[in-house]
């Protein structure tokens, strides 16, 4: 006869893995959070941890957990990758799109070049709306000649 894992006995619908309460699926979903975050300290992400905790510091949060600031580490990686992927789909199509002046204008070489057009529609996707401007300056007087500069 095999045994239950329900010491009351009774079955009641339970889905297939689940322990013998709501206690012992929390006992679960805890312990696969404990060996998640434990496996975050052997895991070195592609952005360092230094870069993490300036930035979380610069927003206000301090935190000396390791694992927590790997794990931001990860979502941002991942957001990243994201992000870049989906300019690349975009920066395909673009690239795939007939041109409608003139067809033996169509360029040979099949290089696909990344624009703030395909970023932004990317960001967008995911939340961050992105404008940029048509020129960018450091100061009023950025591109004049030394002669017309007023100072």
């Amino acid at each position: 006869m095999m045994g239950s894992n329900n010491p009351g006995g009774a079955g009641g619908g339970m889905a297939p893995g689940m322990g013998a309460g709501s206690s012992d699926g929390r006992h679960d979903d805890e312990a696969v959070l404990t060996e998640f975050l434990s496996s975050l300290m052997d895991y070195n992400p592609m952005i360092p941890d230094e870069l993490v905790e300036h930035y979380l510091g610069r927003s206000g949060f301090h935190c000396p957990d390791l694992r927590l600031t790997r794990l931001v580490a990860v979502a941002t990686q991942k957001f990243i990758s994201d992000v870049a992927s989906d300019s690349l789909q975009h920066c395909k199509a673009r690239v795939a799109a007939p041109i409608k002046d003139n067809k033996s204008k169509q360029p040979k070489d099949r290089r696909l070049v990344l624009t703030m057009d395909d970023l932004s529609k990317a960001l967008c996707e995911h939340g961050v709306n992105l404008k940029h401007p048509e020129y960018f300056a450091d100061s009023p007087s950025a591109g004049m000649g030394p002669s017309t500069r007023e100072e």
